[in-house]
């Protein structure tokens, strides 16, 4: 039987989609209807089993939030409505917090939430960057180069990132999560200046890119003139 009063399940009932993790009968319609359910180390129904027996670090540093996509079957299907999509948002946010998150499935979950809710939409280009500025991985962001001539040329890759016509509306939907109860560590503090050097270097290898192609094609007009 599960302690009601257990830590964990106390912390959780005050964030978003964890003050429903007692009521699950662990009938398993969450993982049958899971589409990434093969990539998880133990699927949503087991993680609220762990959740209501009090295992935070065990479920903490799990991959199975990160590999959540988000598509609100578990949620629908659930038949005691467990919001359990919302609840793996509050496991990544907890994650984070907590110094759980350190594997490369957390820093990409990291770098979407964080382009997400900068723009409201995905940019990606924006997106890679950061994710191989976090992992620090220069070869992987290099193997990645000869790939974008051809999205740019097909319009697949957009230098130019679109915003939500209604910030307000974006707000409502990605809240701030509350301050970390642990102190931040020398890692969180490196990586601070990770988003800026991102967005920069983003713009500029737009500005780049984009005047390469006008030149381009200037030329290319020119020539057909003669």
């Amino acid at each position: 039987m599960a302690n009601v009063l257990n830590p964990f399940v106390v912390e959780l009932a005050s964030r978003r989609g964890g003050n429903q993790v007692l009521q699950c009968y662990q009938c398993g319609t969450c993982s049958g209807s899971c589409p990434v359910i093969e990539e998880m180390q133990y699927g949503p129904r087991r993680i609220l089993h762990m959740i209501q027996s009090g295992e935070e670090e065990r479920v903490l540093s799990s991959r199975d939030m990160w590999f959540c996509v988000s598509c609100y079957s578990c949620t629908n299907r659930c038949p005691r409505e467990i919001p359990i999509t919302e609840l793996m948002a509050t496991l990544r946010e907890l994650a984070v917090e907590k110094g759980y998150a350190r594997d490369l499935e957390a820093d990409f979950g990291q770098s979407f939430a964080e382009t997400y809710k900068h723009y409201g939409r995905l940019f990606e280009l924006e997106l890679m960057l950061r994710y191989y500025l976090r992992t620090f991985d220069l070869k992987g962001l290099l193997g990645m180069i000869p790939l974008a001539p051809p999205m740019v040329l097909k319009g697949k890759l957009p230098f130019i990132p679109e915003k939500v016509q209604e910030p307000a509306q974006l707000e409502a939907l990605c809240p701030e999560p509350p301050k970390a109860a642990v102190p931040e560590t020398q890692a969180q503090r490196k990586r601070r200046w990770l988003p800026w050097l991102a967005s920069g270097v983003t713009l500029l290898l737009g500005a780049g890119v984009s005047s390469a192609l006008w030149r381009s094609s200037a030329r290319r007009a020119k020539e057909a003139r003669r």
